[in-house]
């Protein structure tokens, strides 16, 4: 599972570094690493989730996904916020 879960990720990062190539959308590297960051966390929540399950703990599952999965989502949401409010300045949006 976790095999084609790597190749889907890696196709989808592929097609996003090629949509914005074609946007001319730049993105710094500390954006890249807070999403890196994100991810890896995401991976690791999803990862001891699923082995919980698997091994019928009651409660694990949940917490893995609050104390991983959160944070990975807000440093997500954080590395987009950059982004975009990069992109906004640039184009006189807002200042």
């Amino acid at each position: 599972m976790w095999f084609f879960a790597g190749i889907l990720l890696a196709a989808i990062l592929i097609l996003l570094v090629l949509w914005l190539r074609s946007h001319k959308i730049a993105i710094t590297w500390y954006e890249w690493t807070i999403a890196a960051l994100g991810l890896a966390l995401l991976l690791i929540a999803l990862q001891n989730y699923f082995a919980s399950s698997a091994g019928y703990e009651p409660i694990a599952p949940g917490m893995f996904l609050l104390i991983f999965g959160l944070p990975g989502i807000l440093l997500f949401a954080i590395a987009a916020v950059l982004v975009s409010l990069r992109q906004l300045r640039k184009h006189d949006i807002i200042k």
